[in-house]
């Protein structure tokens, strides 16, 4: 239990590195483009959009190796939900899709995909971007069905009769990111609580278990919550 408990929350705030990190490179990213100086396509470590790669990757990767992570603590009470089509289903999504524009901006780099030189003709960079849309176009196709499948809405059926929900409350939730900024203050919270623990404990007994520490602390954390002190 307390192995699971540990691993849930390091692949939690694994997958939230991610979940920040992405609009803080999207929007430097935006300003890059409208100031002109994105440097996009170009591998090189002065280039914004190089660095804005970098980051992205380096989030995607940790959030996965943290869910596959959370995955393997919890396959077997999670069997009867079947978690790993859905896991394929919405990770491809968002992840293959930024590896596919990445592989096409390296064809553009390496002259692979070449500027049209007719007149009215595309640049490369333009070629690589149509030709990206084009295969999300024709992907999601294939994602759609694997989605109504893998996500079938037999499980919800009920002999209750329910009202029908409401356009306007559905939109509201659907614009409710009132969970998102929670768990990020609860990690936060979570983070901070940890290191000045860990300083304390480190110098009342220094062999202490950094993992004890870390379930220590997030329970702490959210005793301390749940009363209203945070």
């Amino acid at each position: 239990s307390s192995g699971i408990n540990a691993e849930y929350g390091g692949s939690k705030r694994g997958v939230f590195v991610y979940v920040v990190s992405k609009p803080i490179t999207t929007f430097i990213m935006l300003i890059a483009e409208l100031a002109g100086n994105s440097g996009k396509n170009e591998f090189r470590f002065g280039s914004v959009w190089m660095w804005t790669l970098m980051i992205d990757n380096l989030a995607q990767m940790w959030a996965l190796y943290c869910l596959v992570i959370f995955y393997q603590a919890l396959k077997y009470e999670l069997a009867p939900i079947q978690p790993f089509p859905k896991f394929l289903c919405v990770k491809a999504v968002v992840f293959f899709s930024f590896w596919q524009g990445l592989f096409l901006d390296t064809l553009v780099f390496l002259s692979v995909i070449k500027d049209n030189k007719d007149p009215g003709g595309y640049t490369a960079d333009e070629t690589a971007e149509t030709v990206q849309n084009l295969l999300i176009c024709l992907e999601m196709l294939g994602f759609s069905i694997a989605h109504h499948i893998i996500f079938s809405h037999k499980p919800y059926i009920t002999d209750e009769e329910l009202p029908p929900p409401q356009f306007l409350t559905s939109l509201s939730h659907l614009f409710d990111f009132r969970d998102v900024r929670n768990d990020i203050r609860t990690q936060l919270g979570v983070s901070v609580h940890s290191m000045s623990r860990r300083e304390r404990n480190h110098e009342r007994t220094p062999l202490i278990s950094s993992e004890h520490v870390e379930l220590a602390t997030i329970r702490n954390y959210n005793d301390e919550n749940e009363n209203g002190n945070i």
